[in-house]
């Protein structure tokens, strides 16, 4: 195999081996089976406007994760994130 759709599975083959490297590196403890990121990435549109895409990587293209897999994972980030964001209870609201 040669040309874009080599490059692209070499190019997945280095992102896992990435996010497996930083996880070692952050000191989780386990194994990785599963992974999302997710970008945004600006453009302009025809017209001149600025336009803001989003999108995600999968491991393998997202061939080999099932979709329940990712929504999970994508819903305990985002349930995680949310509440780091959440406000600190006050004294007045004991």
């Amino acid at each position: 195999m040669t040309g874009p759709e080599h490059d692209l599975k070499k190019a997945y083959e280095r992102l896992e081996q990435a996010i497996r490297d930083v996880t070692r590196l952050e000191e989780w403890e386990g194994l990785i089976t599963d992974w999302v990121v997710i970008a945004a990435n600006q453009y302009f549109a025809d017209n001149g406007r600025s336009m803001t895409g989003v999108g995600q990587l999968l491991p393998d293209g997202g061939d080999s994760v099932p979709d329940y897999r990712v929504i999970g994972l994508l819903d305990v980030a985002l349930t995680a994130r949310r509440a780091g964001y959440a406000p600190e209870e006050s004294e007045d609201d004991e």
